[in-house]
């Protein structure tokens, strides 16, 4: 079987049998000799993910994209854990993030407003997902 990771319309960034290699992800300094994620979904939502850097530390499980270090939690979950972990909802956290987050979206990961926008979007969908009823 061959998993496939498609970014846009038609450009394939990995391709392989089983578990493929991932596209190059930016280097954040610190994590320079931390293992690459593995990516075994083909989900196109994870594409914006892997090119910030999130599964430096953060496994997206719900889209096929599990970290080599795994020192964040599953973002797959993040919608919900914002509002547990910070008491305000995501939409309210991802613009001025506090902790850990702060320090690296003010310094590593460089979100634009529509990244953004987008990112709550997916992790929301995420959520939406993972609580809709699974028909059999």
């Amino acid at each position: 079987m061959q998993v496939c990771l498609v970014l846009t319309a038609g450009t394939v960034a990995a391709c392989g049998s089983g578990a493929s290699k991932p596209p190059a992800m930016p280097t954040l300094p610190g994590m320079a000799a931390s293992p690459p994620p593995t990516i075994t979904g083909n989900d196109p939502r994870a594409y914006l993910f892997i090119r910030k850097g999130c599964p430096t530390c953060h496994t997206i499980s719900a889209l096929g994209v599990k970290s080599g270090t795994e020192v964040g939690p599953d973002l797959t979950y993040a919608y919900a854990d914002v509002v547990s972990r910070f008491n305000e909802p995501l939409e309210q956290f991802l613009p001025n993030p506090t902790g850990t987050m702060q320090m690296v979206l003010s310094t590593l990961i460089k979100l634009t407003p529509e990244e953004r926008d987008s990112v709550i979007h997916i992790l929301k969908r995420l959520h939406d997902e993972s609580a809709a009823p699974q028909s059999h």
